[in-house]
């Protein structure tokens, strides 16, 4: 079989995947819970004040990947899947790595001898939340 054989046209019908940015209180959470059916994973405590579906407060990234995988291995009715906030499971990541890479004073900075490795490192983990078939590690 030639390369030309696997030639794929039309378009490609994928869900969206879309990332809400917006100061401390304007409503991202709350525009969030207009979504079709969604269940929150919430990596921070604000969430209090909405009236919605939620994963118990997530601590580690295996708590995070253990709530994407159930989503996609135990059926349910969600449609939609609210990661709050993203820049709270950045700490979560980069506490991860510096766990994975013990160094002093648990930074990003010093991880696998610095030169902004351990960035490098988080980005590995950033791709596994995206995976479909996510499973903790």
């Amino acid at each position: 079989m030639g390369l030309l054989e696997n030639i794929q046209r039309g378009k490609v019908s994928l869900p969206p995947r879309i990332l809400v940015y917006g100061t401390e209180g304007v409503g991202k959470s709350t525009f969030a819970a207009g979504a079709p059916k969604p269940i929150f994973i919430q990596t921070e405590d604000g969430l209090g004040e909405i009236d919605c579906e939620r994963f118990p407060l997530v601590r580690t990234f295996d708590d995070v990947m253990n709530s994407i995988a159930a989503l996609y291995t135990e059926p349910h009715d969600y449609g939609t899947v609210v990661i709050d906030s993203v820049d709270w499971l950045e700490r979560i990541i980069w506490d991860r790595v510096c766990r994975d890479f013990p160094v002093k004073y648990n930074s990003i900075e010093k991880v696998d001898g610095g030169y902004g490795k351990g960035y490098v490192h988080a980005m590995t983990h950033w791709r596994d939340c995206w995976k479909p078939s996510c499973t903790a590690s």
